[in-house]
């Protein structure tokens, strides 16, 4: 096909030439491949589970790997881009709406000769409106000329769509692929289709209003007359349909499930600092937006543009960053994991009785087995983490009816740690996949070469990581305090058994006294990863650790080779397979640094906690909307200059908007015991950069709480500014 030159529009509805077949099969198949840009800014927008992707034109040019709209796992929309005279636009800046799915980009026109007139650069002024609602994109487009003279411009639009599974996006090669029908095109609109190897026929159904004045093969074209000062609307609809065995829509559930009741306001949470409170409300924002109804309730996706779709450890994890200010969300996540928990031995799916999923994806390559994740559960520490966050759901909210409909799914998830993880009876939670086409690692850091010994080998399976032993630790706490409230006291004292089992083991087997830490891991011999990580931060958040070691652990990883002074790395810069722009070894991952700064706080050390915090802050304001993205690289901060960006990060992200809400609530420290109606601040402390603190609508049981809290020379001191039952006890260092 030849490429368009100058924007000239081309209709087409295309199968793009597959990478090199050769060169993917020795990578890991879900490892992100090929080539995306990191200099261009990208738009992102959802809503359910449709999203796009755009320049900042808000065109979706071919030239962008990610670009696009999709649907259900499909990008059912490669190409929509805006031309003016056959130009391409010029972007002034572009707003995302605090309401779901909603963006305004201003562009204005380069230098055109429109007949015999000379229309210059800044002349004409076109508002780009994206809509997305459900499965439909709605863009409007509305001219306003200032030229001194009535003109007539010519708008062309270039459609295109490619029907391509999301993980084709990704970098991975097909045997084959389904049929791409031929476009049905008119002035009035453009239906693009394809028919699926999965027996389903998508479509991009395209309509205009007012209707093109020219529909050929090259593009749809309107002539616009403009006069001086006067405002002309073009409209664009696109409707994403599937007809066959349609894929499950969560659309379907409930429409009144929201994130907020309509009308009601984001609950406050304000500091001193405006662009920390900037940076909070985009966080608070981005979680709406990620969130999908589904028949049980909210849950958050991962991030885009990769990851979105239901993720049994990132839902969690973001579930109990925000549950103080949204326990919905925790509570749609918990529902919506226990519906789809393993119930049968499936060795391509790695489902197993017990077991909480990894991944859950709808499209065309799921439908036809291509990949596993349909669901997929190759994943260690998803099940320990939907114990803890059960427990700290009903530790706020006290929904003992809740608890007592999932502690089936309780009991099978602690049994499958005990049981099933440990296949070698030593207490500790292995893994090992099962699957061809599962991933080799199943921790947090899930690629290929995430997880190595001291000299770079890859370490061998069955892996048992240090942090997913402290969740074990804390998951069997959890199952034994949540099984005292419902009166279950023998089965209390065995799950309290195993904690101390696999404690008393975790503590003799993983420390590494050399560097007052722990080893990242035991290979399948039972030999330690002597490496330097972030696991061992996340670790602490547990609380495992004795206390007297803790303060072994925090100077350890504020030390030069872990602490960037934007975050901690994932891997020390003195490992060997240390790389600062890589996935896993070397980058900072904002809910990582949360995480490890959460675990400082829990024992005692709250500035160095509050350090971390501001370290995100600095990181927001080098990134668009004060957006925290999904990683950045690992250097070094340089003093004046803002951290390095990893090309292919996913923004928004969700735990990576809930990270500094984990922080905030760590320094301040939440203890919630909502059956008592009490909460209790063990020793609150605002980090040196702030002054005061405003937090409404903190929700423990059926009662919201206000408080302030002010720092000065004898510390942190704590107002309550509104009327409640609840208790707040404040207990000093």
């Amino acid at each position: 096909m030849t490429q368009p030159t100058h924007g000239d529009a081309i209709l087409h509805a295309d199968i793009e030439s597959s990478p090199d077949s050769a060169s993917i099969e020795q990578a890991d198949p879900y490892v992100l491949q090929g080539s995306a840009s990191s200099v261009v800014e990208k738009i992102t927008l959802k809503h359910g589970d449709t999203f796009l992707v755009s320049d900042a034109r808000g065109d979706l040019p071919e030239s962008e790997q990610e670009t696009g709209v999709y649907w259900m796992g499909t990008r059912f929309l490669r190409t929509c881009d805006i031309f003016l005279a056959g130009q391409p636009l010029i972007p002034l800046s572009h707003s995302i709406s605090d309401e779901e799915g909603k963006c305004q980009i201003d562009l204005t026109n380069p230098f055109l000769r429109v007949g015999h007139e000379v229309v210059y650069q800044g002349t004409i002024h076109v508002r780009r409106l994206l809509a997305l609602n459900g499965n439909q994109l709605t863009e409007t487009l509305l001219l306003t000329s200032f030229h001194s003279t009535p003109i007539t411009v010519k708008v062309g639009l270039k459609l295109g769509a490619d029907f391509r599974d999301i993980f084709e996006v990704r970098g991975m090669a097909r045997k084959e692929r389904g049929e791409i029908m031929s476009p049905h095109m008119s002035r009035e609109g453009v239906t693009l289709s394809y028919r699926g190897l999965d027996k389903i026929t998508r479509l991009t159904e395209i309509s205009f209003s007012p209707p093109a004045s020219q529909a050929v093969m090259q593009g749809l074209f309107w002539d616009v007359p403009l006069e001086h000062d006067v405002q002309t609307e073009l409209q664009i609809r696109c409707d994403l349909r599937a007809e066959g065995s349609a894929p499950q829509d969560f659309e379907e559930a409930p429409q009144e499930i929201e994130l907020l009741p309509r009308g009601n306001a984001l609950p406050l949470v304000r500091s001193d600092n405006v662009f920390f409170n900037r940076m909070l409300s985009r966080g608070m924002h981005d979680l709406g937006m990620m969130c999908t109804r589904t028949p049980e309730g909210l849950f958050p996706y991962g991030g885009i543009p990769w990851y979105v779709c239901p993720f049994g450890r990132d839902g969690l994890v973001t579930s109990l960053e925000f549950l103080p200010w949204f326990p919905t969300v925790a509570r749609g996540t918990l529902a919506f994991l226990a519906a789809h928990q393993g119930t049968k031995v499936d060795e391509f799916t790695e489902e197993e009785p017990g077991r909480i999923l990894h991944e859950y994806r709808h499209g065309e390559m799921a439908n036809c087995a291509e990949v596993p994740f349909i669901p997929y559960y190759g994943s260690v520490d998803a099940t320990p983490l939907f114990l803890i966050t059960l427990d700290q759901y009903i530790r706020w909210t006290n929904d003992i009816a809740f608890l007592e409909h999932l502690w089936p799914n309780a009991t099978a998830a602690a049994r499958w740690m005990r049981d099933v993880a440990d296949g070698d009876g030593d207490s500790f939670l292995e893994y090992a996949k099962m699957s061809d086409k599962g991933l080799v690692n199943q921790g947090w850091k899930d690629s290929w070469d995430a997880i190595s010994m001291e000299d770079g080998r890859l370490i061998e399976p069955p892996v048992a990581l240090c942090e997913v032993q402290g969740y074990a630790f804390a998951a069997y706490g959890a199952i034994a305090a949540l099984a005292r409230r419902l009166g279950r006291h023998d089965e209390a004292v065995e799950w309290e058994q195993a904690a101390e089992r696999i404690r008393a083991n975790f503590l003799r087997e993983f420390w590494w006294p050399e560097e007052q830490t722990f080893y990242l891991a035991l290979d399948g011999e039972k030999r330690p990863a002597r490496v330097m990580s972030s696991n061992a931060g996340q670790v602490l958040w547990t609380g495992i650790v004795p206390p007297e070691w803790a303060k072994g652990v925090v100077e350890r990883l504020m030390a030069p080779d872990m602490y960037t002074e934007w975050g901690i790395r994932t891997l020390s810069s003195r490992a060997v397979r240390y790389n600062p722009m890589s996935y896993h070894n070397g980058s900072v991952w904002p809910h990582d640094t949360a995480l490890v700064g959460a675990g400082f706080a829990r024992y005692g050390h709250k500035q160095v906690a509050g350090q971390l915090l501001g370290n995100l802050f600095g990181v927001g304001l080098y990134y668009s909307g004060s957006r925290l993205p999904e990683l950045f690289c690992g250097l070094t901060r340089v003093a004046g200059y803002g951290p390095t960006r990893y090309p292919v990060a996913c923004a928004p992200q969700s735990w990576a908007a809930g990270a500094p809400f984990l922080l905030l609530g760590s320094v301040l420290g939440f203890e919630p015991e909502a059956d008592r109606q009490r909460l209790t601040l063990h020793n609150p402390t605002l980090p040196d950069w702030m002054q005061s603190l405003d937090l409404g609508d903190v929700r423990l049981g059926e009662q919201r709480l206000a408080m302030r809290f002010e720092r000065s020379e004898r510390g942190t001191s704590v107002i309550l500014t509104g009327s409640s039952e609840i208790e707040v006890h404040v207990l000093p260092e």
